[in-house]
């Protein structure tokens, strides 16, 4: 499986912004709310999958490959990987090791999801962050995942759960997807919180800050499936 940095798909988005991943300054660029919606172009649904290097479950499923055809073309996943992406890189048995020893408090991916939780206790990870929006204020729902024990588990319920959500963002009313969503994870008996309401854009800001200090980036899979590892 390849992945490529959401900086360098925003590039894509954006096609008058080139050469400008370098700093934060050019991330703000990249990130303005009129580029960030030509990601609309991409996929009409957005997650992050928040894991340590430690949650081996979650980090063998993702090394496994398979999360391109999981996610399928309309659902964009993110999730932080520990080596830059600024062109298309293999996800492999070697990859996801080198954060091994970063404490959990330091992890970019933990910080993300405490981030959605400012002042509210954050729920352990790993999980799944299915976002309203990427471009303007908005909220989110985090699915613990930590309750699954191996690899085949995992497997299993993050392809019924973006298969759903795959669903519900072509069919929700507009302002109607959370709720809709949440409904069906309610009916299907599967654990969720809401978040409160944050800025989508100042996340993804912080979100690359943390990740880069730590010689790493936010990555997907989209538009991407048609390469093999």
């Amino acid at each position: 499986m390849y992945v490529l940095s959401l900086a360098a798909l925003l590039e894509e988005a954006a096609a008058d912004v080139r050469n400008q991943t370098g700093n934060i300054r050019a991330l703000n660029e990249l990130l303005r709310p009129e580029n960030v919606r030509r990601l609309r172009e991409f996929a009409r649904a957005y997650c992050f999958l928040a894991f340590h290097s430690r949650d081996t479950e979650v980090a063998d499923y993702v090394r496994a490959g398979t999360l391109a055809d999981d996610s399928g073309p309309d659902v964009l996943v993110l999730f932080t990987l520990d080596e830059p992406a600024p062109i298309a890189v293999p996800v492999g048995a070697d990859s996801l090791r080198s954060w091994m020893d970063l404490d959990v408090g330091v992890h970019p991916s933990y910080r993300m999801v405490r981030a959605l939780f400012d002042g509210r206790p954050t729920p352990p990870l790993p999980g799944l962050v299915v976002l309203d929006d990427l471009a303007e204020e908005c909220e989110a729902l985090y699915l613990p995942l930590g309750e699954l024990d191996n690899e085949r588990a995992v497997r299993q319920r993050l392809r019924r759960v973006l298969a759903l959500i795959g669903h519900v963002s072509a069919t929700a009313k507009p302002g109607k997807y959370l709720d809709d969503l949440g409904l069906e994870l309610y009916r299907q008996g599967i654990e969720h919180v809401r978040t409160e309401r944050i800025s989508a854009r100042e996340w993804l800001l912080r979100a690359f800050d943390t990740t880069r200090a730590n010689l790493g980036d936010i990555v997907t899979t989209i538009g991407l499936t048609g390469l093999t590892s």
